[in-house]
């Protein structure tokens, strides 16, 4: 029913080199079925956040965002203590933030998978291993936001570390999240949009809208030119 909450996934290529694909997919439900069902067979790496419906992939080896950790402490900061390096949320966040330098000046430096694997264990473990030593010794309680930060990083350990096999993961599900911002902006203007159908037809068109922005294709061009084709036609908007 139209008042009721339904959800739109995405799904995006990662930092391997190969083309931009970007892919919408419509459900009423936010099960982690879904997301086995629409990934299929698929194996490999996969980023995400710390939603536990992912727990149920079958085939996929599992990784976490460190944008969505920093995210957590910096809003567990009180108001105006950002640079009181006394608070415990601003210790916390201090080592993620050097993780995201180093990452950067890694990917500046070196080139390949194999030589950005190498560089991440040798500078970024030992942060990384500092950083949850740390938080094994904070005494947090209750159900402030540090310890929902806290919790938060400590229940995706495991997933944190999995960047470290390959210089492919990207450190953060950034590429997603900034893929459904604009749908997450449009909905807002679609209250009359109230069938399924419509929300299916509306993934399927931004998938290719997308993918073809991601591919810097003029997105109108790409668009006469598909539809101008006869029916049937299939044009990817990473191969015009």
């Amino acid at each position: 029913k139209p008042q009721t909450k339904s959800f739109m996934w995405v799904f995006r290529t990662g930092e391997d080199g190969g083309v931009p694909i970007i892919l919408y997919n419509y459900t009423e439900t936010r099960a982690g079925y879904n997301a086995a069902d629409f990934l299929g067979d698929y194996s490999g790496y996969f980023m995400c956040d710390g939603y536990s419906g992912y727990n149920s992939l079958p085939h996929v080896k599992r990784c976490s965002c460190f944008a969505h950790v920093r995210r957590y402490l910096l809003d567990a900061i009180p108001k105006g203590r950002k640079d009181d390096y006394s608070e415990p949320a601003v210790q916390g966040y201090l080592y993620i933030e050097k993780l995201f330098l180093i990452e950067k000046r890694i990917r500046e430096k070196h080139k390949g998978a194999d030589a950005i694997r190498d560089a991440r264990n040798r500078k970024e473990r030992p942060v990384l291993d500092a950083f949850f030593a740390w938080l094994e010794t904070l005494q947090v309680s209750g159900k402030s936001a540090l310890a929902k930060a806290a919790a938060y990083a400590l229940n995706e350990k495991p997933y944190l570390y999995t960047f470290l096999e390959n210089g492919n993961v990207p450190i953060d599900n950034n590429r997603a999240e900034n893929a459904i911002r604009p749908f997450a902006v449009g909905r807002k203007n679609w209250m009359h949009s109230n069938t399924a159908n419509g929300a299916k037809a509306s993934a399927a068109l931004y998938s290719i809208v997308a993918t073809a922005q991601a591919s810097g294709l003029n997105t109108e061009q790409y668009l006469t030119e598909l539809f101008s084709q006869p029916a049937g036609t299939i044009l990817l908007p990473f191969n015009t």
